[in-house]
């Protein structure tokens, strides 16, 4: 569980004691809170919450989409073009993928093409 207990109750200029006054614990065991020792039960998670002004997804740091779950980009042009195309609209990111596959084909055209028939390194069919 990531808490961040102290940083969150610093942010509302709460000492270790008030903040256990609030919720009604000893701060003792709020100190076992921030040092992840103990962990606050269902019902202190919500005092916590109220504290907070927050929900319990964000306290226990639950996510619908869990930041380490999101795919990384490849390093170099491969992954500027991928930041480029989630970057983008809808309707861009529709030329992107035309272009993309129309350079593969040519690519796949120029390889496969008997020496001297091949297309020029450079050509590029216009979108």
């Amino acid at each position: 569980m990531n808490l961040r207990l102290r940083e969150r109750r610093e942010a509302l200029g709460l000492n270790q004691k008030e903040l256990a006054q609030n919720v009604g614990k000893s701060f003792r065991t709020i100190q076992s809170w921030e040092r992840e020792e103990s962990y606050p039960n269902a019902e202190l998670v919500g005092a916590l919450c109220e504290v907070f002004n927050t929900d319990p997804n964000d306290l226990l740091g639950w996510y619908e989409e869990h930041p380490e779950d999101k795919p990384t980009a490849p390093a170099g042009a491969e992954g500027e073009l991928i930041t480029c195309y989630r970057q983008s609209t809808e309707k861009r990111r529709s030329k992107i993928l035309e272009t993309a596959r129309d350079q593969a084909e040519l690519s796949q055209a120029q390889a496969a093409a008997p020496e001297g028939e091949g297309l020029e390194a450079d050509q590029v069919r216009s979108a």
